[in-house]
């Protein structure tokens, strides 16, 4: 009896679990180490880029123009005028992760000598002068890869800049207000804009431009592209050929664009139509540029090349078909001459280009117009658009001049560059029969420029 007792007591002990050890506690967690302040101001450095621009540029002008501004005396016309131009440009450009940049450009822009009345507090004209030229947003990779998305105050350009430019060359310089979406492929890409040029608060006087710009680059060293333009303006300004209230202007403008280079040889090839409406009127206008150059392969690297093109204008100022063509925000004073006194409207260039490089750094132009009006009884247009002077007889003829410009650029190591030279323009026989409405003579202009980027 103990012998079976003891037996069942040794199995009841052989299956109790053995005791567990005692747990050590845990370590309490470490302290919290403080926010390293170099780490972090070297992560936003990586951020953050900062650049900008300064320049400088003179200007001479005789005469001064060829039209007689209302006020202004006749003979003010024949008086010469210069004057030195300053822009300072502050570039601060943000990057978030890989897809998100947020691009800040304030600018000051003035004319030294011109702040206003004596009375004015100088603080006043630099409001006025001091502004902000680009401030967007832009999203990369949005949805897909190769898709983006830019909003906000941005810049503009396309193709060579015949419709569409910056104008960096003006003081102010262009900039819009909208949205731009890009799909970009290694062979090929494509923009679609919406911009606000103007918004009036509790009126219908909005002004908008729009469009949409395709690009195939597949072929090395040559672009093939195709593009259409939209504008809305609703400012009750337009009037018909007919004696018909003032009206809107709403137009469209498709076009095609080749450009290339090989064995030396360059060309560009465009064609645009423009349809719509301006006021009671259709707009029934055309224009076309053709551009073929040489540069050969020996030393200074000498180029020749000859441009042509050619803007419609109207021919009957009382059919009710508008066919003068708008170059809307085009960068005539690179194409059309610099003294800026032609345009790519109403008229016909002929241009002979001559260009030597002595060194990398270092060129020498020479440019020689032929301006001449497609339509003799419609306006001559300067490089904004603007009309000059009008003949609606047509008896002075179509012949408006012709002009040299002789130019050099020079870049002084990586930040410091200089463009400078001088436009003779000899008048033809149409400023000549139209002198009632301003002077007649030749005209001279220079300019140096100096830009300082940084």
């Amino acid at each position: 009896m103990n012998a079976a007792l003891s037996l069942c007591l040794l199995m009841s002990l052989a299956q109790e679990k053995p005791a567990e050890p005692p747990k050590t506690p845990a370590p309490p967690p470490p302290a919290q180490e403080p926010v390293k302040v170099e780490p972090l101001l070297k992560t936003l450095a990586n951020q953050i880029t900062i650049g900008g621009q300064l320049r400088l540029r003179a200007e001479y002008r005789d005469p001064i123009a060829y039209n007689n501004p209302a006020g202004t005396p006749k003979d003010d016309q024949h008086e010469d005028a210069d004057l030195l131009l300053e822009r300072i440009r502050l570039n601060l450009t943000f990057t978030l992760a890989d897809q998100i940049t947020i691009f800040f450009q304030p600018q000051d822009q003035r004319t030294f000598g011109d702040e206003g009345a004596a009375a004015t507090p100088v603080f006043v004209s630099d409001e006025t002068n001091l502004d902000v030229h680009q401030g967007w947003v832009e999203v990369k990779d949005l949805l897909s890869p190769g898709l983006s998305l830019k909003i906000g105050r941005m810049e503009l350009s396309y193709g060579d800049q015949r419709l569409v430019s910056p104008l960096d060359w003006s003081n102010i310089g262009r900039a819009w207000d909208g949205a731009k979406l890009r799909y970009q492929q290694p062979d090929w890409w494509a923009e679609a804009f919406y911009t606000v040029i103007k918004e009036v608060q509790g009126a219908e006087d909005d002004q908008d431009f729009y469009g949409f710009y395709a690009s195939y680059v597949g072929v090395k060293d040559h672009e093939f592209d195709v593009y259409v333009f939209g504008r809305t303006l609703n400012d009750n300004l337009f009037t018909g050929e007919t004696s018909g209230p003032a009206n809107d202007r709403m137009d469209f403008t498709p076009g095609v664009r080749l450009k290339g280079k090989m064995a030396g040889f360059d060309y560009t090839a465009e064609g645009m139509v423009q349809r719509g409406e301006v006021g009671d009127d259709d707009v029934k206008a055309w224009a076309a540029a053709l551009t073929f150059g040489y540069t050969f392969d020996i030393d200074w690297k000498p180029r020749i090349g000859v441009e042509y093109t050619h803007a419609s204008g109207d021919g009957d100022p009382t059919d009710g078909d508008h066919e003068t063509f708008d170059l809307m925000y085009g960068f005539g004073h690179f194409y059309q001459g610099f003294a800026d006194i032609f345009s790519f409207k109403n008229g016909k260039d002929l241009a002979l280009y001559l260009k030597v490089a002595p060194a990398p750094y270092l060129s020498f132009h020479v440019d020689i117009h032929t301006f001449t009006l497609d339509e003799d009884v419609d306006s001559w247009y300067n490089f904004a658009g603007a009309p000059i002077r009008t003949d609606a007889t047509g008896a002075a003829g179509d012949e408006i001049g012709n002009e040299i410009d002789v130019h050099f650029r020079w870049a002084v190591g990586k930040h410091v560059k200089f463009w400078g030279g001088v436009t003779r323009f000899f008048a033809g026989d149409f400023v000549e029969d139209t002198k009632g409405a301003g002077t007649d003579g030749d005209m001279t202009w220079a300019f140096l420029q100096a830009v300082v980027e940084f």
